[in-house]
C-alpha cells in the first residue's frame, strides 16, 4: 500500500497567492496546520516581497506582482520537485486529510504518468468522462474543465506547459483547457469522501465570505489586520465594500512591509 513519505522527494505543496491577500495567510495556515500537521511535503506559499516566520510554510517570493500566471510560473521555475500541489491562499480545510487514500491517487498519478489530477470534482459530471474507479477518472479530451483552477497534482513540466504569461487565473480556466488537449488530465467525479476536503472560497471578488469568517470564528481565530470587507450578493454594495477594501489595501501593506508575518501565531 502506497504511502505519503513515498512521495516526500517528488511533491511540493504551492500555496498560490501574492501580497495582496496576506490578510488570508494566517487562517489558511491555521487550518492546514489543524487537518493536516503531518504533511510529508516541503510547502511554499508565493509572496511578492512581504517577509513570512513560520515552521511549516517556506515562503517564494517572485518579486513584484506580475499576475497570477506569470508569478506562478517563476515560482515553478525555481523548484525541484518533478510534482506541485496545487492550492490557492484561501481554500481552508474543513477537516482531516485522508492520507491513505491521498497517498492511493498519488500513486495511481505518477504510475500512469498524469499530467494533472485535480482533486474536485465538477458540480455535474461531463457525458465523455472516463471513470476508472468510483472516485476518479479520466477528463474527457475536448472538456472546458481541463486547467480548473483547484486542488490539483501535476507535473511541474505539464504546468508551466499550460501556463500563459500575463493570464490570471479565471483565464487559465477559460483558456488553458485548449493547450492542454495532448495531455492526461485525471480528475474526481464526486465531491463526497474528497482525499482534500476545503472551503472553496474563502475570499470571493476581493471580499471575505461570510462562510471563511464563520469558519474563523467557530475556531477562535481573529483575522489581523482585518480591513477587507464582506461579499454580498448586493451589487451596489459590493462595489463600494471592494473599493473600501482597496483603500485600506495600500495602507495595510506599508505597515506589513515593516514586519515579518508570523504564519504560526493565528
Amino acid at each position: 500500500m502506497a504511502d505519503l513519505k513515498d512521495f516526500a522527494r517528488s511533491v511540493a505543496v504551492v500555496v498560490s497567492s501574492c501580497d495582496a491577500f496576506f490578510d488570508v495567510w494566517r487562517p489558511f495556515a491555521f487550518f492546514f496546520r489543524k487537518h493536516w500537521a503531518d504533511c510529508p511535503f516541503p510547502i511554499f506559499l508565493i509572496v511578492n516581497e512581504l517577509p513570512i516566520r513560520s515552521a511549516h510554510i517556506q515562503a517564494l517570493p517572485v518579486g513584484p506582482d506580475r499576475g497570477w500566471a506569470s508569478n506562478m510560473k517563476a515560482a515553478l521555475e525555481r523548484l525541484e520537485q518533478a510534482h506541485v500541489l496545487y492550492l490557492q491562499e484561501d481554500y481552508f480545510l474543513d477537516r482531516p486529510v485522508r492520507r491513505d487514500q491521498l497517498a492511493e491517487d498519488f500513486a495511481y498519478a505518477f504510475n500512469h504518468n498524469a499530467d494533472a489530477f485535480c482533486l474536485r470534482a465538477r458540480t455535474k459530471l461531463e457525458r465523455d468522462f472516463q471513470p476508472i474507479n468510483e472516485r476518479f477518472g479520466v477528463v474527457p479530451r475536448d472538456s472546458d474543465g481541463r486547467t480548473r483552477c483547484q486542488t490539483t497534482l501535476w507535473r511541474r513540466d505539464a504546468f508551466l506547459k499550460a501556463l500563459h504569461e500575463g493570464e490570471t487565473a479565471w483565464e487559465m480556466e477559460a483558456r488553458g483547457s485548449d493547450r492542454t488537449r495532448d495531455m492526461l488530465a485525471l480528475s474526481y467525479s464526486t465531491r463526497e469522501n474528497a482525499s482534500l476536503s476545503y472551503l472553496m472560497s474563502g475570499i470571493v471578488r476581493g471580499l471575505w465570505t461570510p462562510e471563511a469568517l464563520a469558519m474563523c470564528k467557530q475556531h477562535g481565530l481573529r483575522i489581523e489586520p482585518h480591513f477587507r470587507g464582506t461579499y454580498t450578493e448586493n451589487s451596489p454594495l459590493r462595489r463600494l465594500r471592494r473599493a473600501w477594501t482597496r483603500r485600506r489595501l495600500d495602507g495595510e501593506l506599508a505597515k506589513g512591509r515593516g514586519s515579518i508575518i508570523d504564519l504560526d501565531a493565528a
